[in-house]
């Protein structure tokens, strides 16, 4: 969404350029010109929901958080609303009350986002999940700093290219935003290292023999054996005496 709101603001700076001077005029002014103020619009509601997306994203890859950060990107987002609902004026000479309030939420919008993206990258650094992803925010924040403060100058010194350096500061801002959601979507996609991983879910019956004792089967008690059963004529045979057959007397020859 930010790449597209990118791409917007480049069509107007070369389809109105002989309107709008790149060097000179702020961005704002292609809302005075036909088209240029529904692209305008698209822009900036594009960065709105860029916005949105970040902050349920960070929330949903458990991003560290940090208060002055959640403030100074709230800040962020009321800056864009403003220039948004707040026309600059249609001239320098003719100042209104809502160019003043465009002015100052363009400071805020500026000011806020490379100010969180710098305080949010030294939070990362301490953490090693998000250490990788600190540098590359904090060029950003670097970046975004520089543009601003070059373009709030412009403001006072009058030779400065006033409109070329705010269009440098809104593509640091611009940056910032894609390193974030790069980075978010990074840690949503990426898993864990072994070691910071839960232990493994194991099934039942393999969490019953790895946590309870192995039960042997129990020893059958010895068995002592009984006189097998005879049958009655069996038994009178051995407790009787043998009664062996008579003798016959001989023969007397």
């Amino acid at each position: 969404m930010a790449a597209v709101a990118q791409a917007i603001i480049a069509g107007l700076t070369l389809g109105l350029a002989g309107h709008v001077s790149p060097w000179r005029d702020p961005v704002s002014d292609y809302a005075w010109h036909r088209g240029g103020r529904l692209l305008f619009t698209v822009a900036i509601l594009l960065l709105l929901a860029a916005a949105a997306a970040l902050a349920v994203a960070a929330r949903l890859a458990a991003l560290p958080r940090d208060p002055l950060v959640s403030t100074l990107f709230l800040l962020w987002t009321a800056g864009l609303v403003v220039v948004l609902v707040f026309r600059s004026n249609a001239a320098a000479a003719a100042p209104t009350v809502s160019g003043a309030i465009h002015r100052a939420g363009g400071a805020v919008l500026f000011a806020s986002l490379p100010l969180a993206a710098w305080t949010l990258s030294a939070r990362l650094r301490t953490e090693p999940r998000w250490r990788a992803a600190a540098p590359a925010l904090r060029r950003g924040a670097v970046a975004g700093v520089v543009t601003a403060a070059a373009f709030g100058a412009a403001q006072v010194i009058a030779w400065l290219p006033a409109g070329l350096l705010e269009r440098a500061a809104l593509l640091a801002e611009f940056l910032i935003v894609v390193t974030l959601a790069v980075t978010l979507r990074r840690a949503a996609t990426t898993q864990l290292p072994p070691t910071a991983l839960a232990p493994a879910a194991t099934t039942p019956n393999a969490t019953q023999k790895t946590s309870s004792p192995q039960h042997l089967p129990a020893a059958s008690p010895p068995t002592t054996r009984t006189p097998a059963a005879t049958t009655p004529n069996a038994t009178q045979e051995a407790s009787s005496p043998q009664h062996l057959p008579a003798e016959s007397p001989r023969a007397v020859r």
